[in-house]
């Protein structure tokens, strides 16, 4: 099985330790021990600042493209994470999410899309820290849309509201105290799409 983790600059390591420490270098990790013998392939497809849009506007032939980078490598299972998605609407969401499904859906590829994890509080329109229920718009809107679509919905989101029931303050997994998740931030990524399986 091919896997494609497709994303921004937390898919492309953003303050991973090292590569191993990536989310979806977890992912497939755990994935080995679950199915030992599977035969699993992974291929990074992650653009530090950039969200989904910035791909489909890549001229033909970039290494960003959409078609190079996400279409071409033919993946079984594009895993996305874009926190840089979150200036969407949940009517933006239907929008253009749905035109990607159409073309992962031409090449028989399944998805998985992960809620992106909390970042710093302003940005999230919260006065502090403690944040439970994910207020982001896009949130809500990529929810519903892979219940819609029966999508595969990897809720990071959610357990990084849980981490206030925790007595955890989620800034400690965010390593430039911004929108770059420490290594047990990737590996919040990694547990929700294994709950998938």
């Amino acid at each position: 099985i091919h896997i494609l983790a497709w994303g921004d600059s937390v898919t492309a390591g953003g303050e991973a330790s090292s590569i191993e420490k990536r989310y979806q270098n977890r992912f497939v990790a755990h994935l080995k021990e679950r199915f030992p013998k599977a035969n699993i392939r992974l291929t990074t497809a992650g653009w530090g600042g950039r969200n989904t849009d910035s791909f489909l506007n890549e001229p033909p032939g970039a290494e960003f493209n959409f078609d190079h980078a996400v279409i071409t490598p033919h993946p079984d299972l594009i895993v996305m994470e874009f926190v840089n998605d979150a200036w969407m609407s949940p009517e933006v969401v239907e929008q253009k999410y749905s035109y990607l499904l159409k073309r992962f859906q031409e090449i028989g590829a399944e998805w998985a899309i992960l809620t992106p994890h909390y970042v710093r509080p302003d940005w999230m329109n919260s006065p502090n820290e403690r944040v439970e229920t994910d207020p982001r718009p896009y949130v809500a809107g990529v929810r519903q849309f892979c219940t819609k679509h029966s999508i595969a919905l990897a809720d990071a989101s959610l357990r990084w509201g849980h981490l206030v029931k925790e007595g955890i303050p989620y800034m400690t997994l965010l390593s430039n105290s911004i929108n770059h998740p420490n290594d047990p931030g990737h590996e919040i990524f990694a547990q929700a799409l294994m709950e998938l399986f």
